[in-house]
């Protein structure tokens, strides 16, 4: 097995030929033609920076106290880990890639890099169809950190761009009986447990990729939705974005704009942008958008049902000092660009929810163009068009997604025909057709292909309607006391969406306080309570709701989950066939009826039940695996051919590829060959499978599913705690306590960082582990993180209080319970408990970060210092410890030593956006500056004002637009005027003076300019 050593083979076509590229299926010799696509998978080596994951996790539920800054704050990214210490030594990295090729494109997705399509290969220009970056980079801008640009990004939020931007997930490559190739790709995240799947086509003959994505929540929970097709362009002098709409919007949609031109400015050309810019379409009429560079003639194309996927996004750096920098940062040579995304969501401050078994999917289609000119006019999935006048003539540029000889292009005005024409069309260059002499009035544009099947019709020029502003709703601009109830249920929905669930219970109780039967409330927290585990709690909530409306299916539903989370199959049965008959609620209810009279041994019922779901909701994938195991449960020979076929038709689906290996008495190992080769996260995937079967109570394959997915078929440096404890869970619930046993002493021995219970079920299996085993910390910790993840923080609490006592070498107890105690406010509490985190893990950096900003807040900031300073590294220092030391020194006006360790270090990665490194620079120049001023050394004083001035590289921070540099100019008149350099202190003056408008201690020193110009 071979790999390509040079990532440049790559970017130069000339150079595919000498790869041997590593295959799986053998297939991968020769060119592709004649209509062939194929598919394989192999290894690619390219240079990267690396990146270190944190080993501690984040809460929600512990925001720090009010004296604490964001640094020890929680975020909604548990049970991930921060990846946010960033290297800038490059090492080579080898990835697992897979190839799909056909006679227009060759696409490279790196599974290992949240399934990225790292280059898409347009063979008819022998030139990348997207931006591709030669190196892997991440910059800080993800939600845990690491991000990096280029290619196409499955950015499938909670929020932000994703948690798996830099990790594995799950991939195969597919072929389809009519010759077409597929890359399949998804995603359980950890968070929600709502699955994302795209699946990327490549059909003969057509240059365009053929994207289906469907976002989906197999859960019974109620989860935010969030995502964005991300791809990169080149951003040059000639780059453009095509966007048919008349208005657009700012990433919070609370700003609108014109399109294109606004207030005299072009914002359909990216030279226009002067600062980093989100632009989101207002109402698109159209199914069509993408970027076009005018100087190299080439650009992409999106197509989509606008009515179903009607999100536009436009993103730029702009063409500040302080954006290019940004770039920099990403990528090494590969130079400047832009993001053009599409979605199903206005803009990235809007967020939709899935109700159980909820689904979203949509299909759109992405290529590349070349030869228009500078754009296209409209574009559907078979070809773009664009128009020009040339002279006297309207020149029409046609270029095809694929071949169509003797195709006819007709326009027509008025109902008469100025022009039919037979065209051969076809992607490698564009077909010209011209009419003299055009009129006045549009044209209709018809073009079909040589057997008549219409191939586009549009208007030109193409009409964009107006579109008008919308109006924020009521509660967005009001305070709570003039809203109504339904206007605080809204509000507290639109927390809940963002994923803020604090903030979303406050508002539902708000609503609550004004009519406590309010139903939509009560559902809203009762949807809460279950999702937090607090099954009781869902129940009684869910009841007071039905007392006004006895209709309210997803009451019905949720009293029943929470029935049957408690055991009560018999009421569990109930509430579903309630929720069965219930506007909207049809398909759950048989659902949650099947699994329950499954549970009460009764198989022809629960088949039933399932086949009913699946009739009403036959997009539910949950609900037909129940109907398969059901059908298994109850001995069916067809199950097993009923699994395979499900298999075929959603490869990355676990549990029917589960069910096969268990009914052919598969081995462990041949588990491990069919699942998890490609599963990014094997052990999460196959735990949540094994929860499929064990609901049903099918206990035993639930077990061997775990035991040979996750113990046997699993390196043990792969292997947590957590499939022990599962395994200890499933003995029991077999009846056979003496066979958990060992189960829960691997569990208590096993320890593997950087992994955490996540999962509302795993509360009870985990406080079952405690109980058998009271001396076991593993199972505390894991407990207490798990009660912190679902906000029950005082239950956590106490679970880590006794990890802690029980294995006081534990780091991660007693951090959390000092970041328990910091959000308390109780600052001494959390000391002590930071303090002995630190005895167990003084390696961890992270600690002292957190216990540096404890002591700041308790006012013991040179306490804080000397912590930091005296922290051992190995390695690197983390940026945000560089930075906090450099904050404290200047907070204590020691300058000189902010100076040194700024210019010591060498080189940042700040979070998007930030300055702060230029900002403490700056500053501590203008200081030291000052008191050598005061101290008659103007010379030095002028140096160091004089540097205030400047953007070292190391800092990563470029000039702004603004930059707040009338400080810096005053005081360096200042020193010029004691050396008696009046005319440069003057020019200072006035540079100061005429610097940019900022509020603040920039406008008050330009004043401070003028003042000294008049006086001089």
């Amino acid at each position: 097995m071979t790999t390509v050593s040079k990532y440049a083979a790559i970017l130069v076509w000339a150079a595919w030929a000498s790869v041997a590229w590593s295959t799986a299926d053998g297939a991968a010799d020769g060119a592709a033609d004649g209509g062939v696509v194929r598919a394989w998978s192999g290894k690619l080596t390219i240079p990267t920076y690396p990146w270190e994951e944190d080993l501690n996790p984040k809460f929600w539920a512990l925001e720090g106290g009010a004296k604490l800054s964001t640094t020890v704050r929680g975020a909604i990214t548990y049970p991930y880990v921060m990846q946010d210490h960033l290297s800038r030594t490059k090492i080579d990295r080898t990835y697992r890639a897979l190839f799909l090729e056909n006679e227009y494109l060759r696409v490279t997705c790196l599974p290992e890099l949240g399934g990225r399509l790292h280059s898409v290969f347009d063979k008819s220009t022998n030139q990348e169809m997207f931006h591709t970056s030669s190196v892997i980079k991440p910059g800080m801008i993800a939600m845990r950190g690491a991000w990096i640009s280029g290619g196409v990004e499955w950015n499938s939020g909670p929020h932000g761009h994703t948690v798996t931007i830099v990790s594995p997930v799950s991939a195969v490559t597919g072929r389809n009986e009519d010759g077409s190739a597929y890359l399949e790709i998804a995603n359980q995240e950890q968070i929600f447990r709502t699955r994302w799947t795209v699946r990327v086509t490549l059909h003969p003959g057509r240059a365009y990729l053929d994207q289906q994505i469907r976002i989906e929540n197999p859960t019974d929970g109620m989860h935010p939705y969030y995502f964005w097709n991300c791809t990169a362009f080149p951003n040059r002098p000639g780059t453009r974005f095509i966007y048919p709409m008349s208005l657009g919007t700012d990433h919070n949609a609370r700003e609108f704009f014109n399109w294109p031109v606004h207030e005299g400015r072009d914002l359909s050309w990216l030279k226009n942008y002067e600062t980093y810019a989100s632009v989101f379409a207002v109402e698109c009429p159209y199914d069509f958008f993408g970027a076009y560079d005018a100087d190299a003639d080439r650009g992409i194309v999106q197509v989509a049902n606008h009515h179903e996927l009607g999100g536009k996004k436009a993103w730029t750096w702009g063409e500040w000092e302080f954006g290019k920098v940004a770039q920099k940062n990403l990528t090494d040579t590969d130079g400047p660009y832009i993001e053009v995304q599409s979605g199903p969501l206005p803009t990235q401050s809007d967020y939709g929810m899935l109700e159980p078994r909820g689904r979203v999917a949509w299909r759109e289609y992405w290529y590349p163009v070349h030869g228009l000119g500078d754009g296209f006019e409209f574009a559907n999935e078979n070809l773009a068009v664009q128009t020009a006048m040339v002279g006297r003539q309207l020149e029409f540029r046609l270029l095809a997604t694929g071949k169509y000889n003797r195709a006819e292009c007709v326009l027509a005005a008025d109902g008469q025909t100025l022009v039919r024409q037979t065209v051969d069309l076809s992607p490698a260059a564009p077909t010209i057709v011209t009419l003299a002499r055009p009129p006045l009035q549009p044209l209709d544009v018809t073009v079909t292909s040589g057997e008549g099947r219409l191939l586009a019709a549009f208007i030109t020029p193409l009409p964009i309607p107006g579109t008008d502003q919308p109006t924020p709703p009521r509660f967005a601009d009001l305070p709570d006391d003039p809203l109504s109830v339904e206007e605080l249920y809204l509000k507290g929905r639109k927390f809940d969406r963002a994923t803020d669930r604090r903030q979303a219970r406050a508002y539902y109780e708000r609503a609550l306080t004004r009519d406590a039967g309010h139903v939509d409330s009560l559902q809203a927290l009762a949807v809460l309570d279950f999702e937090s585990g607090l099954y009781e709690e869902a129940i009684g909530r869910s009841g007071l709701a039905l007392d006004r409306d006895s209709d309210a299916g997803l009451c019905w539903y949720y009293r029943g989950v929470g029935h049957l989370r408690l055991g009560h199959f018999a009421d569990a049965l109930r509430c579903g066939y309630r929720a069965a008959r219930c506007f909207g609620t049809a398909a759950i209810g048989y659902d949650l009826a099947g699994r329950a009279a499954l549970r009460l041994g009764d198989h022809r019922g629960a088949v039933d039940a399932f086949t009913r779901a699946v009739r009403a909701d036959g997009n539910d994938s949950r609900a037909a695996d129940h109907l398969l195991l059901a059908r298994y449960a109850a001995g069916a020979a067809e199950a097993k051919d009923t699994a395979r076929a499900r298999v075929r038709e959603h490869p990355t689906a676990v549990v029917p590829a589960t069910l096969v290996w268990l009914c052919e008495g598969g081995t462990p190992a041949d588990l491990g060959r069919s699942l998890r080769s490609f599963l990014g996260e094997p052990e999460f995937e196959l735990l949540e499978a094994s929860l499929v079967f064990a609901e049903l109570g099918l206990f035993q394959e639930a077990s061997r599913i775990v035991q040979a997915g996750c113990v046997d078929a699993a390196p043990t440096a792969d292997r947590s705690c957590l499939p022990f404890y599962y395994l200890a869970w499933y003995a029991s619930r077999c009846g056979d306590a003496e066979a958990a046993q060992p189960w829960l002493v691997q569990a208590s021995q096993t320890r593997k960082e950087r992994a955490f219970a996540s999962r509302p079920e795993e509360v009870e299996i985990l406080r079952y582990a405690a109980a058998q085993n009271p001396r076991d910390a593993q199972a505390q910790l894991q407990l207490g993180c798990l009660l912190a993840h679902l906000g029950r923080v005082d239950e956590a609490t106490a679970a880590w209080q006794k990890a802690a006592e029980l294995d006081p070498q534990q780091s991660i107890s007693w951090r959390n319970l000092g970041l328990a105690a910091a959000a308390k406010d109780d600052l001494p509490a959390a000391e002590g408990h930071y303090r002995r985190a630190l005895a167990a893990r003084p390696g961890d950096q992270t600690l002292y970060r957190d216990l540096a900003e404890i002591l700041t807040a308790a006012g013991r900031r040179a306490d804080a210092i000397g912590l930091l300073e005296d922290m051992p590294i190995a390695g690197m220092r983390r940026a945000e410890i560089t930075v906090m030391l450099a904050e404290a020194y200047v907070a204590l006006q020691r300058y000189e030593d902010c100076i040194q360790l700024l210019s010591a270090t060498p080189y940042f990665v700040n979070w998007e956006g930030q300055d702060v490194t230029w900002r403490l620079f700056n500053r501590s120049h203008i200081e030291r500056g000052r008191q050598r001023l005061q101290q008659g050394d103007a010379a030095a004083a002028l140096a160091d004002f004089e540097a205030a001035l400047t953007y070292p590289a190391n800092l990563n921070v470029g000039r702004s637009n603004k930059p707040q540099e009338a400080p810096a100019q005053y005081w360096r008149g200042q020193a010029l005027a004691a050396l008696d350099r009046l005319q440069e202190a003057r020019e200072a003056w006035q540079t100061g003076a005429d610097g940019a408008d900022v509020r603040g201690e920039q406008n008050e020193y330009r004043e401070k300019c003028r003042k000294a110009l008049a006086d001089g």
